[in-house]
């Protein structure tokens, strides 16, 4: 490689250009983007360019819409998915920044509803398309097969890292379940929210207080009772659901009695109606008895030999499980009635925090309706409150549309509400905790402990965002009404069960949320950002990037000990390589180490030292790049890829000698399908080509196309070259290459 001295600024300056990319213009129709979604955008744009994927993660309320819009600027056909209700939202968005948009909800893509085609897709709410043995995902990979993904998710790890890996899979395939963990930021742009405002222009957020938490007295009893309910029967091949009813049951109890309650009246008619089938001798299945029941589960049409035609020879035994836990259930329901209410406590408390927060706005989450409406219930005679479901919203004059009290919380209200109307809290469930902006608010509520912990980000995020008038977010907590002791041996016990009956039945995929946080809220696995990284090479853009012409630029700098870091560039993808005393890498957290040695001033450039340099370097990038093939061959995709190969290879033997001119380019074009990267969906198409019949051309000329039209590497054919380079030199040494 061919290269040229440079002074250590330039160099810095030279890679900091070319991996943060070219931020792109400050307005986006009528939006004036604000710096870090400039950064985000081009730092995105580079990212799709090259993996044609990207995940943005940056912390709710930072605008993630502008920032997916700047960097999608340009396709024709833009599809966003995102959950229904956020719509008018992401139209709204599209408006303002002049450009066009698809949208289609999740909801439609699980009903097998899907655009047909796509040139750029945005996912909004990505953590929605985390699981994928659902048919949205199915449905999501498929659109997703060609185009370029754009991923938003403010939360994309709600519980296990193997959420991430799903998402990722949308455009890196079987990839995304092989890489290590570490590798899995690489496609990642998240900054934490006032990490480096001062140097990377991201926009001031209020600051959150410490989460206030509200004891509630003491129900331990009630839950006692709850865990030693006898069993239910379950509906014929309906598996093993006494432990998920437990931790149902729990949840509902931590959230308020009349979410309970509403549970017990549901449970009762359910197992009222499978006594019922088995009088008659017949044991209806879940579905069977899902259609057999109406008014959410609560009531049963006649006939239950209607409901199913499966008759069993063992109604006996199961009737008497099924009495016992009716039995049980009615006796809870019975309990229910008993004692203090633990609502009137939850209620009291609202009180206080709503005196000690009189002139601002309050918004109150609670995972279940029946909660939301208890709550509403005690509390709307003092006048300013409302509820808001997915029934729609209430307040004391009677019912009012979703718009009409969101507007009130909403930022920049152009017309002031009359007294009567005003709303100073607003109950709702967690269908406001995504894609609403609720900045008018200054106090966020948790009113129960959420499934998953990443709920509680997302329930502040609709606060906490950026045209907020407020310096500061109040964040309060009502713990579950039980000590903490109880409340974590009885985790234990829940956990057990869950544990026995995944042994017993292979219940899969439950995740059990801790009862009690035991101070902060609980954060979901960690995803590492790479703000800290930005943050130094940013530094580094003071001077303009020399042109390169083709040539290295090389330079050294002092350091606290020996490595280097460079800039590689494969077509228009560049990525950061470096070695800070521990051998060449392109993981983020030695990179970052290089990146903060390289502040030094210059040292004395050894040609020696260059050369040694760059071939290291072009070492590790072919073993890397071999490594990257042998990775392409784990996993489940696996199968597909050497059946390719076997079948080229056996093409290639087997033609006659007067085709091979015309086969051997094709089969030397098709190869290239079992080598790339390519989304969940497209693979899946990949397996059923691997097996089709077709006569041998027709098939490579058909391997050849699929792998034209969806391999997602950038430029494969265009090997990586290094534009810069700076060596880091020891302050009490003389220049020599890194160890």
């Amino acid at each position: 490689m061919t290269w040229r001295a440079a002074a250590a600024t330039q160099v810095r300056a030279a890679i900091a250009h070319a991996w943060l990319g070219t931020q792109p213009v400050a307005m986006l129709g009528t939006v004036a983007l604000h710096p870090h979604q400039r950064a985000a955008a081009a730092r995105l744009r580079a990212l799709l360019q090259s993996a044609r994927g990207a995940l943005l993660a940056d912390p709710v309320g930072l605008g993630k819409t502008y920032s997916a819009l700047a960097a999608a600027r340009g396709a024709a056909r833009l599809v966003v998915v995102a959950p229904a209700a956020l719509r008018g939202m992401w139209i709204q968005a599209a408006t303002a920044a002049g450009m066009g948009i698809e949208f289609a909800s999740f909801q439609a893509l699980s009903r097998g509803c899907a655009p047909d085609t796509a040139d750029f897709v945005i996912v909004d709410e990505a953590h929605h398309a985390r699981n994928p043995a659902t048919k949205r995902y199915r449905a999501l990979a498929t659109l997703c097969a060609r185009p370029p993904v754009l991923l938003l998710s403010a939360t994309p790890v709600h519980n296990r890292v193997a959420d991430l890996r799903a998402e990722l899979a949308l455009f890196l395939g079987e990839r995304a379940w092989t890489m290590p963990e570490c590798d899995l930021a690489s496609f990642v742009v998240k900054r934490e929210a006032g990490e480096f405002a001062s140097t990377a222009g991201m926009a001031d957020l209020p600051r959150v207080d410490a989460v206030q938490w509200v004891d509630l007295g003491d129900d331990t009893e009630l839950l006692e009772q709850i865990v030693t309910l006898p069993p239910p029967l379950p509906a014929r091949a309906g598996g093993d659901g006494g432990a998920l009813l437990a931790i149902t049951l729990v949840r509902q109890w931590a959230s308020s009695r009349a979410a309970l309650a509403a549970s017990l009246r549901r449970r009762l008619a359910q197992a009222t109606a499978l006594m019922q089938a088995l009088h008659c001798g017949r044991y209806p299945s879940r579905g069977e008895l899902r259609a057999w029941c109406y008014a959410e589960g609560a009531l049963q049409l006649a006939f239950p030999e209607l409901a199913t035609d499966t008759v069993t020879a063992d109604a006996a035994t199961l009737l008497g499980d099924a009495e016992r836990h009716a039995a049980g259930v009615a006796g809870l329901l019975q309990r229910l009635s008993c004692g203090a209410d633990p609502d009137d406590a939850r209620a009291a408390a609202l009180r206080r925090i709503r005196s000690a927060h009189a002139d601002t706005r309050i918004v109150v989450f609670a995972e279940f309706a029946a909660t939301v409406a208890s709550l509403y219930a005690r509390l709307q005679s003092a006048g300013g409150v409302a509820m808001l479901t997915n029934r729609g919203g209430v307040v004391a004059g009677g019912r009012v549309t979703r718009a009409e009290l969101l507007a009130q919380f909403a930022p920049g209200r152009a017309t002031p509400v009359p007294d009567a109307q005003h709303v100073s809290m607003l109950i709702t469930t967690d269908l406001l905790s995504e894609g609403v902006n609720l900045q008018e608010a200054d106090v966020v509520v948790h009113a129960d402990l959420p499934w998953s912990p990443a709920r509680f980000e997302q329930r502040v995020g609709r606060v906490r965002r950026l045209a907020s008038r407020h310096a500061a977010v109040f964040v309060y907590a009502l713990r579950p009404p039980a000590p903490a002791e109880r409340l974590l041996r009885m985790e234990r016990r829940l956990r057990a069960k869950v544990a026995a009956a995944a042994r017993a039945v292979g219940v899969r995929g439950t995740i059990m949320p801790r009862l009690f946080p035991g101070g902060p809220l609980d954060a979901p696995p960690a995803l590492r950002a790479d703000a800290p990284l930005t943050d130094v090479v940013n530094g580094w853009l003071r001077e303009a990037a020399p042109p390169t012409s083709g040539v290295v630029l090389a330079a050294a700098a002092r350091a606290s000990r020996a490595g280097l870091i460079a800039i590689v560039a494969r077509g228009d993808h560049t990525e950061l390589v470096a070695d800070a005393g521990h051998g060449l890498t392109d993981a983020r957290d030695a990179v970052l180490d290089a990146a903060r040695l390289a502040a030094g001033p210059d040292a004395p450039l050894d040609a020696q030292c260059v050369e040694s340099a760059l071939g290291r370097i072009a070492a590790w990038l072919d073993e890397r790049e071999s490594m990257g093939v042998f990775e392409l061959a784990c996993g489940g995709a696996a199968r597909a890829r050497r059946r390719l190969l076997h079948r080229i290879d056996a093409i290639a033997s087997r033609s006659p000698r007067h085709l091979r001119g015309r086969y051997l380019p094709l089969a030397h074009d098709a190869r290239r399908a079992a080598t790339s990267t390519f989304g969940a969906g497209a693979e899946r198409v990949l397996q059923e080509l691997a097996a089709a019949r077709m006569p041998d051309e027709a098939w490579l000329s058909a391997v050849r196309t699929f792998a034209e039209l969806h391999a997602r590497d950038a430029t494969p054919h265009t090997p990586p070259v290094v534009r810069a380079l700076l060596l880091l030199v020891p302050t009490s040494a003389a220049a020599a290459p890194p160890p």
